[in-house]
């Protein structure tokens, strides 16, 4: 066999290159649509609750309610994210 050049080796290397960089763009479309539907689902299941605990099925609606809530959710961020569900189920303080 026999040896290759430089010259041939070169574009070898860059075919390759240009192969990696097709599949480093395959992988972060992958990454940013899994991020995307993640995203996507995370604000649908966050939508719901507030259309569940808030009775509000108008966006309008929604967005005004989250907003004058906005300061109290702050100051008290803490305490509510500590809410036990479950234990605030059992006592009757499930708003359906």
């Amino acid at each position: 066999m026999a040896r290759k050049t430089d010259a041939e080796r070169l574009l070898e290397l860059e075919k390759k290159m240009e192969q990696l960089k097709a599949r480093k763009q395959q992988v972060e479309s992958r990454m940013k649509e899994k991020e995307r539907k993640e995203r996507t689902r995370r604000l649908i299941q966050v939508g719901a609750i507030f259309e569940k605990y808030f009775n509000i099925e108008d966006v309008d609606q929604a967005e005004k309610i989250a907003f004058g809530m906005k300061e109290i959710v702050e100051k008290h961020r803490e305490k509510l994210i500590s809410i036990n569900l479950e234990k605030a189920r059992e006592k009757g303080h499930d708003y359906k």
